[in-house]
């Protein structure tokens, strides 16, 4: 009995331990991610790079995520004038590229589409991209890299392909833009499809001790990245 007691104590102890501990992990969570949040507010609109890896779009992604984390709408509404700055300042000379470029902008606007982060018709809302991404021909495209090359491509393709959120009664892409692309072997498979396992690839990690504001502001390595994989995981 005596032992009996002696546990119950411990038991209690221990699970109060652990409360403690996990209250001040969360609170840090909390202040941290707030942090982020209010530093990509001041410096976002200023971005240039419009792109997926280091620009606004990524960033558009991070806050449409901590709207939902924190239940406040006023997240959205900023992630909501971002995407539109973001839309709007397409240009035709942008390249097609994953990382910088249309497929990657066009990749993370599927990603918010089919997880219900904004609503629409995939077709009408990346019309423009589509037919921009058309005028590069795939089989001039030498570089294998995904974040710059014919994987990323290949990558954006079958996401839009495979998107519940478009009208399955029409192809985002000609007949022949598809017959040349489906004629080139590509190495994507490992990147399909709007996931966050993308996301929270191309985010990486920061130094637990590196003041997070201190770096850039995109998903690779940067302040929305690191904020982004605290979300995720």
């Amino acid at each position: 009995m005596g032992n009996l007691h002696v546990w119950k104590i411990y038991s209690k102890f221990a699970t109060g331990c652990f409360m403690v501990i996990y209250m001040q992990l969360q609170h840090e969570k909390v202040h941290l991610l707030e942090r982020i949040a209010n530093h990509l507010i001041i410096n976002s609109s200023f971005l240039d790079d419009l792109g997926l890896f280091h620009g606004k779009m990524g960033i558009v992604i991070f806050f449409y995520h901590y709207s939902r984390y924190t239940n406040n709408p006023i997240y959205e509404e900023f992630a909501g004038e971002l995407l539109d700055e973001v839309y709007e300042d397409i240009h035709r000379g942008m390249s097609f590229d994953f990382e910088n470029g249309l497929c990657g902008i066009g990749w993370g606007i599927e990603y918010l589409l089919q997880n219900g982060y904004i609503e629409g018709d995939s077709d009408e809302i990346l019309e423009d991209i589509d037919r921009k991404i058309m005028e590069y021909d795939p089989r001039r495209i030498t570089d294998t890299t995904f974040r710059s090359g014919f994987p990323g491509l290949s990558c954006y393709i079958r996401t839009r392909l495979n998107s519940p959120c478009r009208n399955p009664d029409t192809v985002p892409f000609d007949a022949l833009y598809l017959s040349e692309w489906e004629n080139i072997p590509d190495n994507s498979e490992e990147w399909q499809g709007a996931t966050e396992q993308i996301l929270i690839r191309i985010s990486g990690t920061s130094p637990p001790n590196k003041n997070i504001t201190d770096g850039p502001p995109g998903l690779e390595n940067g302040c929305a990245g690191y904020g982004l994989n605290i979300l995720l995981k």
